[in-house]
């Protein structure tokens, strides 16, 4: 079996894949390892505004959020024709969301240290914010803001847990981390975020 494919142009929902709109993810899957490029297109527009939303939670501007939605998507070129079933798909993608949106902030460390590109842009309420008013909005940046200040990891446990609602278990399996490890880490952070909340002006 070839390891990639060609992705789909980014037009139209071909009616191929409005045909298959009523299939499992799993059926999807396996018909887009048989090169079935509607089936791929399908499973782009199912899971598009849930991968836009996840990775909002990592990006500070519409462009960066733009760049991490490509970027999940061209790893799934690459990685599901060798995806083997061990889970549900939506599992599996949003493990490639939080490492995506980790080497983000990982990134966004390194500029910060080095002062790379200047000032860094921006917040603007992208249409997948989850907050539903502007004041809501305005709450969750804040909250954005004082995370931008920590470590790309702890800011990673913290918006899962906290602002995602996942479990450390589901943390765990994503980050590849054991299961006491997220505990203490999130832990510690919780505890750095803390301190930087005391000493807010």
């Amino acid at each position: 079996m070839s390891t990639e494919f060609t992705a789909p142009s980014a037009g139209l929902m071909p009616a191929a894949a409005a045909a298959l709109a009523a299939e499992a993810d799993e059926q999807l899957v396996l018909l887009a390892q048989q090169g079935d490029e509607a089936a791929f297109t399908a499973l782009l527009h199912r899971h598009r505004d849930e991968v836009a939303r996840l990775l909002w939670r990592f990006a500070r501007n519409a462009a960066d959020l733009d760049d991490l939605v490509q970027e999940v998507f061209l790893r799934l070129v690459r990685h599901l024709p060798g995806w083997i079933q061990r889970g549900p798909f939506l599992h599996w993608l949003r493990r490639v969301c939080v490492n995506v949106g980790r080497d983000h902030l990982r990134r966004q460390g390194v500029r910060a240290r080095w002062n790379v590109g200047g000032a860094e842009p921006e917040q603007t309420e992208a249409v997948h914010d989850p907050a539903p008013t502007p004041s809501a909005r305005a709450a969750a940046n804040e909250v954005k803001e004082f995370l931008a200040q920590l470590a790309p990891d702890d800011r990673l446990l913290l918006t899962l847990h906290y602002l995602e609602g996942w479990s450390f278990a589901e943390i765990a399996s994503a980050c590849g981390w054991p299961s006491p490890l997220v505990k203490v880490k999130a832990f510690r952070a919780k505890r750095r975020l803390r301190k930087l909340l005391e000493n807010k002006p």
